[in-house]
């Protein structure tokens, strides 16, 4: 059995959008961020179950331990699987579970400082995530710290993986942390705002609980039809904040080097997808009805795809690219900001 076809049979089933976008990186680091992405799926999945907080503490440490061996165990890895489905009534993946086998026998094929860093940024996520397991959010800093655990510590694990290949400098790793992690903020805070509608309802709660009190409205109100004019008005600072980290993806982009285009559009496609997704959300009230989903369309996509390829080694067309659109992103909030209900007087 070809393990690693299996995996990447499996990535489109998980994520449409990233499996357009690493099948584009170089080989080997295609292959080693698409297992890093199953396996961070994986604890992500154990998150979102509905198991009681002492299970999920048990299920990561199974999960992590798992990777963390001198090699790959067939009886350890089915040991886990039952584990992983007997205590989790919310399989959100549950064919990822069904092939863990091929997800850790793939893994155990890369090399040993790749699965070392793939293991350390995964035991950061599982920490953090259990750290909020409890813990409201109630600031857009609480969002972001948050935020972190969950997609900060890719962009961290993404340039590890680039410098360990040698398609960058150790220096420039170094430089590019900082726009690392506040990419991978800008991708997961456009997800948190445009799923508020399918997330409440399942207990999830991403959005500042201080921002949504400032317009007299909380998880119990905030999607509620009569109170729409108000919960724009959150969305509108919601938007406000999260465009803010997509000027870090641009940077990283553009200081990447020229001569790998692989690697550049991994990360222009989903930055321009965010933009847009983004611009889709400005004054949209589809965003608080649960039986819609607010997403560009394929066409928006397949144009990202065209212009990401074209302009993917010119810096300033992308920066003019990038820029114009942003500009078109304040200019909604602009005139969604004129529209939206006035902050309620504090008494």
């Amino acid at each position: 059995m070809n393990h690693s076809q299996v995996c990447w049979e499996i990535l489109p089933k998980v994520s449409r959008s990233f499996a357009l976008a690493i099948r584009l990186l170089p080989k080997p680091v295609s292959e080693q961020t698409m297992l890093a992405y199953l396996i961070y799926r994986l604890i992500d999945t154990v998150e979102d179950s509905h198991a009681k907080l002492s299970n999920k503490k048990r299920l990561f440490a199974d999960l992590l331990g798992l990777f963390a061996q001198e090699k790959f165990s067939p009886i350890e890895t089915e040991r886990v699987r039952a584990h992983l489905l007997s205590q989790m009534d919310f399989t959100y993946e549950r064919e990822l579970i069904d092939k863990l086998d091929s997800v850790c026998a793939a893994f155990y094929e890369q090399p040993a400082e790749v699965r070392k860093v793939t293991l350390r940024w995964g035991r950061e996520m599982a920490r953090g995530m259990m750290s909020w397991q409890k813990k409201p959010i109630r600031t857009f800093a609480d969002q972001s710290k948050y935020s972190y655990y969950v997609a900060g510590v890719v962009g961290y694990l993404f340039n590890d993986l680039l410098y360990l290949n040698k398609i960058i400098s150790n220096r420039l790793r170094n430089q590019l942390r900082s726009r690392a992690k506040r990419f991978g903020l800008a991708l997961q805070k456009v997800n948190i705002l445009r799923d508020v509608a399918h997330d409440v309802p399942k207990g999830r709660r991403y959005w500042p609980i201080r921002v949504m009190e400032r317009y007299e409205l909380d998880y119990e109100t905030l999607l509620n039809k009569e109170n729409r004019q108000r919960a724009m008005s959150v969305l509108r600072e919601e938007i406000d904040d999260a465009t803010e980290y997509l000027y870090a993806g641009i940077q990283y982009v553009v200081a990447l080097p020229k001569e790998q285009l692989g690697v550049r559009l991994f990360c222009l496609i989903p930055l321009f997808m965010a933009i847009e997704s983004y611009l889709a959300c400005v004054n949209n009230t589809d965003v608080f009805d649960g039986e819609k989903t607010v997403k560009i369309s394929r066409e928006q996509v397949g144009e990202i795809v065209l212009r990401s390829n074209l302009l993917g080694r010119q810096d300033d067309q992308l920066l003019a690219w990038f820029d114009s659109r942003m500009q078109m992103v304040r200019a909604r909030l602009q005139g969604a900001g004129a529209q939206s209900a006035p902050m309620p007087a504090r008494i």
